[in-house]
């Protein structure tokens, strides 16, 4: 998985997300609110990419939000991988949510991230120190709304990433229920761009000139006979071909994605399931340095409740 140097999410959207919903729903009867939760995630991946060794994931996640958008949220790590199965750490997210009218059609969110994850972990995020995120969103009439990111990643091994997310999505109610009518099954069909900056070792020659010296081999005369330890030498030049590498990093496009989140929410509870399709662009397998760009599947899962 260090292998994976690129970068910035799918499963880190998720706390700036729902501090966004509730700051949308907040009233002024309250201060604080509380939402525990549980997250099954088939295969966790960062920016539209993943690694061989990526494994499913439970997240656990608790989340403070207050009235005045402020908010912030821990999430655990349990790989499920079998019998290799176990904790892998944490991340702790402080941030604030805004708008910039009265009904929340234009805003967005900041937040930073700390990672606690092991090393050794499996999942493609251990290879993190922390990550500052932004994004600002429109949503005109409540017509369809489209956001922009940028993500600022700072690795383990002392380089730093960016990534920008470009996503068009649209809250569809396939059924209203509750006084307020703000309950029922909602499905939100959302295209998600990603850019941003990779790493890769690229392959280049270079050509030299090297001189040196090369024994001739003497006939037998006279002066050898009574000097035998005197050859002769002479200089030749050479031209010699090295292989070598070097780490480049450049900015690209990195993944399209398709997805359709459907939530359900039952006064205080919500379920939810995520379908994701995704397109990598521009994916470098860092052992064998070829191309791995397929099409490929994932979905998430899971209930949270507020109080």
């Amino acid at each position: 998985m260090k292998k994976l140097k690129l970068i910035l999410l799918l499963a880190l959207a998720g706390p700036a997300v729902y501090a966004q919903q509730k700051a949308d729903t907040v009233t002024k009867t309250k201060e604080i609110f509380v939402n525990a939760g549980v997250q099954y995630l088939s295969n966790l991946t960062y920016a539209g990419r993943r690694d061989e060794s990526s494994v499913p994931v439970l997240l656990p996640s608790l989340t403070l939000v207050s009235k005045h958008g402020f908010f912030i949220s821990a999430i655990g790590y349990f790989d499920l991988n079998g019998d290799k199965s176990g904790t892998e750490g944490l991340s702790v997210t402080p941030g604030y949510v805004f708008a910039f009218d009265a009904k929340r059609y234009y805003g967005g969110n900041i937040s930073a991230t700390k990672y606690f994850i092991t090393g050794s972990s499996p999942i493609i995020l251990s290879s993190f120190n922390a990550t500052l995120d932004g994004q600002l969103y429109a949503n005109p009439d409540d017509i369809v709304k489209l956001s922009a990111g940028i993500s600022y990643r700072f690795n383990k091994n002392n380089s730093n990433d960016v990534v920008n997310t470009a996503e068009l999505s649209k809250e569809i109610f396939a059924l209203k229920t509750g006084a307020d009518k703000k309950s029922g099954l909602k499905v939100t069909p959302t295209a998600t761009l990603y850019a941003g900056t990779q790493s890769f070792y690229q392959t280049y020659y270079t050509e030299s000139q090297v001189t040196r010296s090369v024994a001739v081999p003497q006939k037998q005369t006279p002066i050898n006979i009574l000097f035998p330890n005197q050859p002769k030498q002479t200089i030749i030049t050479q031209t010699v071909t090295q292989q070598n590498q070097r780490e480049v990093r450049q900015y690209k496009l990195l993944a399209f994605s398709g997805s359709l989140p459907v939530t359900y929410n039952i006064n205080k509870w919500q379920i939810l399931f995520t379908p994701y399709l995704i397109k990598p662009f521009n994916q470098v397998d860092y052992v064998s340095n070829t191309k791995m760009n397929g099409l490929y599947f994932l979905f998430t899962t899971g209930v949270n409740v507020t109080f």
